[in-house]
C-alpha cells in the first residue's frame, strides 16, 4: 500500500442510500469542486469549499426519501433525484427545472440520465423515457439493482441492467436483451471515466461477493467482462475510477465499511492495493475529485449514517495547521450550542417528542457458499446498544472475528417454538455489527431481530427474516446445468392438480431462496435450477398450469419439497395428485459427494491427535532430531491445521446428520415408512465409522424384510 492518504471529516447529513453523492466537474483544472448529496430526509445538499471552509451552497426543504442522485446535462451540472416514483431536476444553484411523475407503481430504486433519455428501475421493471415520454420498457422478473445508459450511433441507447439472477442484461430499444451471466449477483454499475469524461463503452461492475469486473460493450452484439478483482469479499456498494496521483485508480466502497484504492491494471497485470481505510459502517458512495484544497485530489466518501469525509493526498502537516486554526471556531460553536440547550431547559421546552421514534436500520443476510453459512449485518445511523435475536427454528450462531460485541445466550423451550434467544451487547460507538449463523435444511421458520440504540434506548426496531426449507440452495443460471454436467441419477416428484403457474411459483418461494419476482415462462412453462451450497447436489424445477415436475439428486430435497407443497395445497383445499419415483443410483451420487469431505475431516482430527500427543511427549522442540519427515511437516504446519480445525470443528457432526437425514427420507420415499433419527443413527453408526461406500449403501438398500410398496399416486383433497 503505497498511497499516503489522510482523512478529513467534512459534515454529516441524514441516512443515505447507495449512489446519492456526486461531485460536479471542475470549472478549472485542479480547482476545488462542489458536490451534491441527498438523504432519506428528502433533503438535497450542495456543498463547496470557500475560504478554506466547507459551506452550503444550496439546501432543499425536507420531503420524501431520496433513493438515487445522478448528474447529467452538457456540463454534468444538472442534478436529478428520485423520490418515490417522481424524478426532480435541480440546477447547481438549487433552481427546480423538472418535476416528472413516472407513474411507476413501486419507488424508483435506480436512475440514470443521458441527454433527453431517462432510465428508471422499480423492483423488476425497467422503463425509459425520451423527453419525459414513454420510449420502451422491460419486465425482467428479477430485482434490478442498478442501471446505466450508453449512447449509440443511432437514435437508440444501450441500457445496461444489473439483475438479481447473476446476470447483466443489455437492452437496445425494444429488441430482446443480450444476457451476460456472472458468477454472483451484480450490485452496482459505474461508468469508467477519465477525468470528467465518462466512457461510452466501458462499465465497472461490483458484485455481492466483493468482485469487480470491467464490462466492455463492442458494437451491438459483443459483450464481455474482464475481472479486475476476482477474490471474494464483502459486498461492493460503490465504484469509481479516478487519477489520484500517478495513474488511474479504482475506488471501491464496501458494505463492511472498507474503502479501497487499487491500481487500474494494464494488460496481463493484476490490480495492486494502494490504500485501505475502514469507515466502521457501510459505504454508500465513493468518488474521486478535488474537494478540500486546490491541487490535492482525494476520495470523497459517504457512509450509511450520512457522514461525509475525504481521504486526501494533501500532506498531513498542512491538515494539522488548518485543523488547529479551526479549533478555536469549533470551541466557540460548541459553547454557543451548549448555551442554547441550557436556555431551552430553563424555559421548559419539552425535549421528548410525542411522535414515535423510528430507528433507521440497514440489514442484509447473504449466504456464504464457501462454508454454507449466512452473514447477517445490521447497522444504525446511531450507535447500537443491543441486538436481540430470536428464532422459532434451530439455527447455529457462529463466531465472527471482527465482532467485538458481548454475546449472551438465554435458555429456550423448543416446545414453545423458541429455539434460539441471544443478545449482542455492543461496544461504544458501534454502528455496524456482523453476525454469522447457519440454518438446517428442512426446518423453516422466522428469524426475528430487535435493535436498540444507545442514543434512543427507549426506541426498538423489529426485523423479520424468513428462513426457507431449502435455505442452503443457490439458484443457478437456467442456461447452465440444463442437464447437470456432473449430475447423477435424479429422483422425480410430479404434481398434478388445479393450481396455476403463479400459485406454484408462490409456493416455491416458501421452500427455496431467491425465487424471482415473477416466473420466467417459455411456452407457458417456468424453470428453476438450484444447487446445494453444502454438497453440490442439483435440483431442477419445471412447472406450469396444472402440473409440476421436480428432479433432485438428493432424495431429502425431494421429500422436503413434497411435504411443503402438499401442505400448501391442503390449506387451500386444492386437489393434488402426487407421484414420487426414487432411484437407488441417487444414493451413490450423494454419498460420493459427502464421503471425501468426511474423510478430510477425519484426517484433520487425526492430525490434531498426533500434534497433541507430540506436545504431551515434548517431542516438538527439536522436530528434526526426534521426528520423521511426515511429522516434521505436520509440526511445521501446526498453526494452519489448528486454524482449519477451528473453522470445521462441527463439520463432522453436520455430515453425519446429513447422512442420517438421507436415510430417514429414503425410508419415507422408498418404503413409505417413518423412522426416527435416533433409530437411523443407530443403524448407520458402524458404516459411518468405517466411511466405506459399499457398507453405507448396504444399510440403505437392506430392506429388513420389509416389502417395498408399489409406486402409486397419492391424492390430497
Amino acid at each position: 500500500m503505497t498511497l499516503p492518504l489522510s482523512r478529513i471529516d467534512y459534515t454529516a447529513v441524514g441516512v443515505t442510500s447507495k449512489g446519492t453523492t456526486k461531485i460536479f466537474p471542475a470549472t478549472e483544472h485542479r480547482q476545488t469542486q462542489k458536490f451534491a448529496v441527498a438523504d432519506h430526509d428528502g433533503i438535497l445538499h450542495v456543498y463547496g469549499i470557500k475560504k478554506g471552509e466547507l459551506q452550503v451552497s444550496f439546501k432543499s426543504l425536507p420531503g420524501p426519501r431520496i433513493n438515487k442522485l445522478v448528474l447529467a446535462g452538457s456540463g454534468r451540472d444538472k442534478i436529478y433525484i428520485a423520490q418515490g416514483n417522481t424524478v426532480r431536476g435541480f440546477t447547481k444553484k438549487g433552481k427546480l427545472f423538472l418535476e416528472f411523475d413516472t407513474n411507476l407503481i413501486d419507488p424508483i430504486s435506480s436512475l440514470h440520465v443521458l441527454g433527453p433519455d431517462l432510465a428508471a428501475c422499480a423492483r423488476d421493471l425497467y422503463h425509459r423515457y425520451h423527453d419525459c415520454k414513454d420510449a420502451d420498457s422491460y419486465l425482467a422478473g428479477e430485482i434490478l439493482n442498478d442501471v446505466v445508459l450508453l449512447p449509440t450511433d443511432s437514435n437508440f441507447v444501450f441500457a445496461i441492467l444489473a439483475c438479481g439472477d447473476c446476470a447483466i442484461r443489455v437492452l437496445h430499444g425494444t429488441k430482446s436483451p443480450a444476457v451476460l451471466r456472472l458468477p454472483s449477483v451484480p450490485t452496482v454499475l459505474s461508468l469508467q471515466r477519465d477525468g470528467d469524461v465518462d466512457s461510452k463503452e466501458r462499465v465497472l461492475v461490483g458484485t455481492v461477493d466483493g468482485k469487480v469486473g470491467l464490462l466492455i460493450l463492442q458494437g451491438t452484439k459483443t459483450l464481455r467482462i474482464t475481472w479486475l478483482l476476482n477474490t471474494t469479499g464483502p459486498e461492493i456498494t460503490s465504484l469509481d475510477t479516478y487519477k489520484l496521483q500517478d495513474g488511474l485508480d479504482i475506488l471501491i466502497g464496501r458494505q463492511d465499511g472498507a474503502v479501497e484504492v487499487y491500481t487500474f491494471p494494464e494488460e496481463d497485470m493484476v490490480p495492486l492495493l494502494r490504500y485501505r481505510h475502514n469507515a466502521n459502517e457501510s459505504v454508500t458512495s465513493v468518488m474521486g475529485g478535488v474537494v478540500g484544497a486546490a491541487g490535492y485530489p482525494e476520495v470523497l466518501v459517504t457512509t450509511y449514517s450520512g457522514r461525509i469525509f475525504g481521504l486526501t493526498t494533501r500532506p498531513p502537516g498542512l491538515l494539522e495547521i488548518e485543523q488547529n486554526d479551526g479549533l478555536a471556531k469549533l470551541r466557540t460553536e460548541i459553547q454557543q450550542l451548549q448555551e442554547k440547550l441550557n436556555e431551552e431547559k430553563e424555559t421548559g421546552i419539552a425535549t421528548d417528542s410525542l411522535a414515535p421514534l423510528i430507528l433507521s436500520v440497514n440489514h442484509r443476510m447473504v449466504l456464504k457458499t464457501e462454508d454454507a453459512s449466512y452473514s447477517l449485518s445490521v447497522e444504525l445511523d446511531t450507535p447500537i446498544d443491543n441486538i436481540l435475536i430470536q428464532s422459532d427454528t434451530p439455527i447455529q450462531l457462529l463466531d465472527v472475528e471482527s465482532n467485538s460485541a458481548v454475546v449472551s445466550l438465554s435458555a429456550c423451550n423448543p416446545k414453545e417454538g423458541n429455539f434460539v434467544l441471544a443478545t449482542y451487547r455492543c461496544q461504544v460507538n458501534t454502528n455496524h455489527l456482523e453476525m454469522r449463523l447457519r440454518t438446517i435444511e428442512g426446518q423453516p421458520g422466522t428469524l426475528q431481530i430487535y435493535v436498540t440504540s444507545q442514543v434512543q434506548p427507549k426506541c426498538c426496531r423489529k426485523i423479520q427474516i424468513p428462513i426457507c426449507s431449502l435455505s442452503l440452495h443457490v439458484r443457478q443460471h437456467q442456461e447452465e446445468n440444463a442437464e447437470g454436467p456432473n449430475g447423477g441419477p435424479f429422483n422425480e416428484l410430479r404434481l398434478v392438480g388445479s393450481f396455476t403457474t403463479a400459485e406454484m411459483h408462490a409456493w416455491l418461494s416458501l421452500v427455496l431462496p431467491d425465487v424471482p419476482e415473477r416466473p420466467h415462462l417459455e411456452e407457458g412453462e417456468a424453470t428453476l435450477t438450484y444447487v446445494s451450497a453444502f454438497i453440490g447436489t442439483l435440483l431442477k424445477c419445471k412447472y406450469k398450469k396444472g402440473s409440476a415436475t421436480f428432479l433432485g439428486e438428493n432424495i431429502s430435497s425431494i421429500i422436503i419439497l413434497r411435504d411443503v407443497l402438499t401442505r400448501e395445497a391442503t390449506k387451500r383445499k386444492i386437489k393434488l395428485d402426487v407421484f414420487c419415483d426414487v432411484v437407488e443410483g441417487s444414493l451413490t451420487r450423494v454419498l460420493e459427494l459427502i464421503l471425501p469431505r468426511l474423510n478430510a475431516v477425519h484426517g484433520l482430527i487425526t492430525k490434531i491427535k498426533i500434534l497433541n500427543a507430540l506436545e504431551e511427549w515434548e517431542l516438538k522442540e527439536n522436530p528434526k532430531e526426534n521426528l520423521c519427515s511426515e511429522y516434521q511437516e505436520l509440526v511445521q504446519n501446526e498453526g494452519e491445521t489448528k486454524s482449519q480445525m477451528a473453522r470445521d470443528n462441527e463439520l463432522l457432526e453436520r455430515l453425519h446428520a446429513m447422512i442420517v437425514d438421507l436415510y430417514v427420507d429414503w425410508e419415507r420415499a422408498k418404503r413409505s415408512r417413518r423412522i426416527s433419527s435416533k433409530e437411523a443413527a443407530g443403524k448407520l453408526s458402524a458404516a459411518l465409522e468405517s466411511r466405506d461406500l459399499s457398507q453405507l449403501l448396504h444399510v440403505f438398500v437392506d430392506s429388513d424384510d420389509v416389502t417395498p410398496l408399489p409406486s402409486v399416486p397419492s391424492i390430497i383433497i
